[in-house]
């Protein structure tokens, strides 16, 4: 969890995903570059003395050991993995926030966000961005994700991030596996209202994810969380 000094440095970031339907999360391109340009990988081999696994997709770190197509999509998308997805796949929500009682559409896909209010004073949103390739480490995701949150708010450091899990797979509360995000919490102090904003930008892919929550207190964002974590799965690329 961050600090206690730094409990006021997210609400730049929260500001920003939650209560600015126009805005985008983009960054420039550098001069002369082309988007989501990236350099040309190898790859991987089959190990020495046995028969390789199905290959993976083309644009995958060579220094990986090869993985089928299910291993990738079917179990945990760790940081350590994200390598395995390559440019041009696409890794989107399956969005389950509106299909029973609790939580009322504030906005839908505008602008690649869609947000919601449960009536008790708590925010969520959803949101995938378009193309980072400013922003990303290749072959790093970690790396890439703690640059979009100091993109967002260079106040926030990789120590004030914890790793959190959410579903992976195509369906919310049947997903079989799961998928680390960076995480920054900020307790509720005063007016201020308590957030947790969730954040992966794929180095591959080179675009991002974003889920973030905001609630009067801290014992309500707890709930809050969990009940959009039962709700909402991160879908793999398709086959």
């Amino acid at each position: 969890m961050a600090t206690a000094g730094s409990a006021r440095l997210g609400l730049p970031v929260l500001a920003l995903l939650l209560t600015l339907p126009a805005c985008t999360i983009e960054v420039p391109l550098p001069p002369g570059s082309a988007p989501g340009s990236a350099p040309a990988t190898v790859p991987a081999s089959a190990p020495p003395g046995g028969a390789a696994p199905a290959p993976s997709p083309s644009g995958v770190d060579p220094g990986l050991p090869p993985l089928t197509r299910a291993q990738i999509t079917g179990e945990d998308m760790t940081f350590a993995r994200g390598s395995y997805l390559a440019q041009g796949e696409s890794v989107a929500f399956a969005d389950g926030m509106t299909r029973s009682d609790g939580w009322t559409p504030r906005r839908m896909m505008v602008n690649g966000e869609s947000a919601y209010e449960d009536g008790l004073g708590c925010l969520a949103s959803l949101r995938h961005t378009g193309v980072q390739g400013p922003l990303v480490v290749d072959g790093d995701d970690r790396a890439s994700t703690e640059a979009l949150f100091a993109f967002l708010d260079p106040s926030i450091l990789p120590e004030y991030l914890v790793t959190t899990t959410w579903p992976w797979g195509g369906s919310p509360g049947e997903s079989p596996a799961g998928i680390e995000f960076l995480t920054y919490l900020q307790p509720a102090a005063g007016s201020a209202p308590a957030s947790a904003v969730s954040l992966r930008l794929f180095s591959g892919p080179r675009t991002g994810l974003a889920i973030t929550v905001s609630c009067p207190s801290d014992d309500q964002l707890a709930a809050a969380v969990a009940d959009v974590r039962s709700r909402v799965s991160v879908v793999p690329p398709r086959s």
